[in-house]
């Protein structure tokens, strides 16, 4: 079913990785010399492998919402989404390297919201895999 909780824990992902094209993750001053950043705020559409990965985590929590049938493959593209995620704090990271002063955003949580969304959608899908089984041995 559509309505379950890990339905808006997944949405929650969605929305998030979406915000981060617009909302930076890091704002300050770009080192001189420095490649792969351009402006003064590091967003999502800043360099090509921070776009790959937000479009991967994005259609990663899109397509799993609707894969309720199959709760076997929507916990390993949720387990996936989570990876991917992690990833992309990880490649945020790097590039914010790439300043020579400034603060991490406080929309830079947006990221944090993307992994804590794929976390719990985990935990509900395999509360739901464990109520069915429980459900069958009824039977």
């Amino acid at each position: 079913m559509i309505q379950r909780k890990q339905t808006l824990w997944l949405l929650l992902s969605a929305i998030s990785s979406g915000l981060t094209f617009k909302l930076p993750f890091y704002s300050g001053v770009v080192a001189p010399g420095t490649t792969g950043v351009e402006g003064p705020e590091l967003t999502a559409t800043d360099n090509i492998y921070l776009i790959l990965l937000t479009v991967l985590v994005l259609g990663l929590s899109a397509v799993t919402i609707f894969l309720f049938k199959d709760r076997k493959k929507q916990i390993q593209l949720s387990i996936l989404g989570l990876i991917a995620s992690l990833g992309l704090i990880a490649v945020y990271w790097v590039y914010s390297q790439n300043f020579s002063a400034g603060n991490i955003a406080i929309t830079a949580l947006l990221t944090l919201l993307i992994v804590i969304g794929f976390f719990f959608a985990i935990q509900g899908i395999r509360k739901d895999q464990k109520l069915i089984r429980d459900l069958d041995r009824l039977r």
